[in-house]
Parts: structure tokens; C-alpha cells; sequence
């Protein structure tokens, strides 16, 4: 008895398995271009032009599920599908072979078991639970960015940066996963063109990979895998040495880990259309580590990529076979994921003080900038952090004088070649009494720019020909001709920000 395409719970799991006798001991339904669906006593094989044929035991059967367009047999060793317009009566011929299947697996020992098996992933599919720890990620990366648009100088202060990190920066490997933006050379900041293409990136592995995922496993379980794929995320950008990270593509090869875990240690648990063919999503992973990574490892950090797919396939392998059923969960597991989500929280709320620029938590984030090894990657951060110290207001003599030398790091860093940075010094140098200093370092961005208004104002400034709190409109709102200026840069060669 043929079973309803269209149906998610095909009639012929809940009817009498005499109702599938099949007196003839083989069967041959024939597919399109030669191929063809062969019943034998132990087992069926899918021929298809240029393949090997393989036996599959009925045994190995886990799930199938005829749909609409689709006939979808899931096995221990992987995932077969057939198009319906493939059979000759594309309307009945995958219900036909779907309650064919299932008569040769109820006829064999121990069928009786397997079948009430599918019957379960039938009413376990039939559930549509909202994808609560997918959307709340979702949510994070989506209000990482409206922060960024806000305030460009988030990116500072969420990035992971390992040497920060060590310093005490602890939140960093928290909010690092939900800031977005396209890696550059140090020459070209700040990095917000690129910020939607690389959200959108993410945000469309996360909604496409995290179902896959949050369905067998359950909210609670996803979360501890994105945790779990966070926390390897973090430990793959150390070990591989990457200078400066953001994205929430670690998570995102966390999920494929665990679709992977799951596909190879509890097939037996996922619908047959919950699935993906595993060859294909074997040599999609291997062609992002080993081809495409190794092809942007300037620009990409694979070893976040790498750490984060670890992270989330030993986290769905060590949380176990999927609870079909949905009892309550163990106190256990809601330790667990009470864990990831207070270290989240804890994570965004710690960065909050430098994101508001308080004068506090940026005296404590240029000694630690100062503490850290003189190194080229940490420029726009020292920049960043000169800046704010220099014209939030409330600075004290010290704060100032930090100020100064981390925008004279980041100038000699940089080889004096971008004036703005060369502003942010002048700046630092005027609101701590330099005067003197101020102007003699204004000049020089103004012989690097010297078509750029900005800098022209900011000297009228320090001269006393404009008030010391009248600051002009930041450079590029007022210039003096219509072309873009473009200075040299320092080194094209040499990209510092990953994603």
C-alpha cells in the first residue's frame, strides 16, 4: 500500500506489517537513465549509471521518509535519495518504495524493533520545536553589528586580540564571535564596508546549519555546543597565532562538527530528512580546511575555523545519543548550559566599561596596550584608545600622558605615513599642553594630505585661530578637492584583522 508524498508521517509505519507481504523474493523498481531500485533477500541496492552498486542489509535501514519530491533512505553508513520524477509514477512510486522497504525490514528477525524505531523518529520529527539557541545567536551577532555601526570603535574593543586576552581582557573571547567586518591591510580602516557581507555570511551558516543541529539535540544541548565550539574557536586562534580575529564563523563550524558527530556516531537517531548526504558534506569540510582556508590564510583564521569544528564535534559526541523522547533534561545538563549562558552574559557585560569609553576602563586598557609586546597589529588599537582618552573629556594628567605614548607607538609603528594617526598624536599632544608638539605633528599630516580640510582646521585649533573645543568635522565631510586621496600603504602584504 503506496504511502501519501506529501504526507510527514507516511501511512504504512502505523498499519499491520502483514499488510506488506511480498511474496516475490526480488523486486526491481526501474528509475530514470538505467537505474533502478533492487529488492533481494538481505538487502536492496540503489543501481545508478557509473556507480558501484552496493548491497545495504534491510538492517542497516534507519529511517525513510517519502516527500513530496523525495524519497530519502537513511542507513547506518549514510543517506541515499532518489528523485520522485525518477520513477516511472513519480506521484506513487515513493510511497511504493518506501512501504517495500519497510515489508522486507519487518519480515526480517528483530523487524518488529527497527520498525517501531521509525515509528518514533516519525513522531519525533512530526515536533516543531522553535530553534531557541540558533536565533539567540542570531540575535547576538545582529546586535554586534548595530553596536559597530554605532560606534566603529567596538571593533576594538570586542576583537579577540591574544595579547589583550592574556593581559586580563577576558571578554574578548566572548564578543569577539558576534562583531562582524571584512579583513584589510593598515592601511585601509576602518573596516565597516565589509561588515554585512561578512555578517550575512554567518548569520546564513548559522540558520542553515544550527536546525540541523538544535532539532535532534534540543535548546539546552545546542547552547553547550556552541560553547563548546566557542571555547575551541578560541583555543584554535592560539594555537595557530593569528594576530586579531572576529566572526561568528567558529561557531558556524562548530554546528558542522556536530552534524558530522551525530552522522557518524548516532545515525540511528536523526530522520532521514533531517540528514545530509554524508560523502558530500565530508568533502564540503575538507575543501574549506584544506583548500579554501589554506588559499585565504591571509585574510581567514583557519585555525579558528578548525579549533571551533573540534570543539563542536566532541561536544555533540560527548553529549550522547539524541533523547528522543524529550524528558526533562538532567541537572547535569542544565548546569552545563547554565554555564555557557553566564559566561555569555558575563562575557558581554565585562566589555561594556571600555565600550562606553569610561575613563576608568580605558586607563586600564592603554597600560595593558602598553604592557603588550611593540607590534604592528596592535596599531589601530592603540590609535583607538589614544583617542578616546584624548577627547571624551574627564582625562587626568596620567591618562593624558598614556595617551601620548600610545599614539606615538602606533605613528612610528606605522612609519608616520597615515595622518590620521598623526592627528591623534597632535590631538593628545594639545589636550596635555604641548602646543608646540601639536602643531609640528599636525603639519606633517598635512603635508601627507594636504588637500584634506580637517587637518587645516585642526592647526587653526592649536593656533588659537579656532576655539581649543571647537573640533572640525572628522576628515572627509568638508575636503578641498573631489577626488579621493589615497597615501601609500604601509604594507599591502601584510593583512592583520582575520574572520
Amino acid at each position: 500500500m503506496p504511502s501519501d508524498p506529501d504526507s510527514d508521517l507516511p501511512g504504512p509505519v502505523d498499519e499491520p506489517l502483514d499488510a506488506w507481504d511480498e511474496p516475490s523474493p526480488n523486486r526491481r523498481i526501474p528509475l530514470a537513465h538505467g537505474g533502478a531500485l533492487l529488492f533481494e533477500p538481505d538487502g536492496f541496492r540503489l543501481i545508478l549509471p557509473r556507480k558501484r552498486s552496493v548491497l545495504h542489509p534491510y538492517e542497516s535501514l534507519t529511517h525513510v521518509h517519502a516527500a513530496g519530491r523525495m524519497l530519502l533512505i537513511g542507513t547506518k553508513t549514510g543517506l541515499l535519495t532518489i528523485r520522485s520524477r525518477d520513477f516511472p509514477d513519480p506521484e506513487e512510486g515513493p510511497g511504493e518504495a518506501r512501504a517495500l522497504l519497510l515489508a522486507r525490514l519487518a519480515g526480517r528477525p528483530d523487524g518488529a524493533h527497527w520498525i517501531e524505531q521509525m515509528q518514533r523518529l516519525d513522531r519525533f520529527a512530526a515536533r516543531r520545536p522553535w530553534p531557541l539557541a540558533t536565533w539567540a545567536t542570531v540575535a547576538l551577532c545582529v546586535l554586534g553589528t548595530v553596536a559597530q555601526l554605532r560606534d566603529e570603535m567596538v571593533e576594538q574593543v570586542g576583537a579577540f586580540v591574544p595579547d589583550l586576552f592574556a593581559r586580563g581582557e577576558y571578554w574578548r573571547a566572548v564578543t569577539t564571535h558576534f562583531l562582524h567586518g571584512l579583513p584589510a591591510g593598515p592601511s585601509s580602516m576602518p573596516y565597516l564596508p565589509g561588515l554585512p557581507i561578512h555578517l550575512a555570511v554567518n548569520v546564513g551558516g548559522l540558520i542553515v546549519l544550527g536546525p540541523l543541529v538544535e532539532r535532534p539535540l534540543g535548546s539546552a544541548r545546542t547552547a553547550i555546543v556552541l560553547g563548546l565550539s566557542g571555547v575551541g574557536t578560541i583555543v584554535g586562534i592560539l594555537f595557530a597565532g593569528h594576530l586579531e580575529v572576529i566572526g561568528a564563523s567558529g561557531l558556524v563550524s562548530g554546528l558542522a562538527g556536530a552534524i558530522l558527530a551525530l552522522e557518524f556516531h548516532f545515525p540511528e537517531t536523526l530522520p532521514s530528512h533531517w540528514r545530509l548526504p554524508r560523502r558530500l558534506f565530508v568533502i564540503a569540510v575538507i575543501l574549506q580546511f584544506f583548500v579554501i582556508d589554506r588559499l585565504l590564510s591571509d585574510y581567514v583564521a583557519g585555525g579558528a575555523h578548525l579549533g571551533g569544528f573540534v570543539g563542536g564535534y566532541l561536544a555533540a559526541w560527548w553529549l550522547g545519543r539524541p533523547d528522543l523522547e524529550r524528558g526533562p533534561a538532567s541537572p547535569r545538563l542544565r548546569f552545563a548550559t547554565l554555564s555557557v549562558v553566564v559566561v555569555v552574559v558575563a562575557g558581554i557585560v565585562g566589555a561594556v566599561p571600555l565600550a562606553r569609553h569610561d575613563m576608568g576602563a580605558l586607563e586600564r586598557h592603554a597600560i595593558r596596550l602598553l604592557d603588550s609586546p611593540e607590534s604592528l597589529h596592535l596599531f589601530r588599537h592603540d590609535n583607538a584608545a589614544a583617542w578616546l582618552i584624548a577627547t571624551e573629556g574627564g582625562a587626568t594628567p596620567q591618562d593624558l600622558t598614556l595617551a601620548v605614548a600610545l599614539a606615538d607607538r602606533a605613528v612610528e609603528n606605522t612609519g608616520r605615513q597615515l595622518p590620521g594617526l598623526l592627528d591623534t598624536l597632535a590631538e593628545a599632544l594639545f589636550q596635555s599642553g604641548d602646543r608646540l608638539g601639536a602643531l609640528v605633528t599636525i603639519d606633517e599630516a598635512i603635508r601627507l594630505d594636504p588637500r584634506e580640510r580637517y587637518f587645516i582646521e585642526q592647526r587653526r585649533r592649536f593656533t588659537g585661530e579656532r576655539a581649543e573645543n571647537d573640533r572640525p568635522p572628522p576628515p572627509g565631510s568638508e575636503p578641498l578637492r573631489d577626488e579621493p586621496f589615497d597615501p601609500e600603504p604601509i604594507d599591502p602584504e601584510a593583512p592583520i584583522l582575520t574572520i
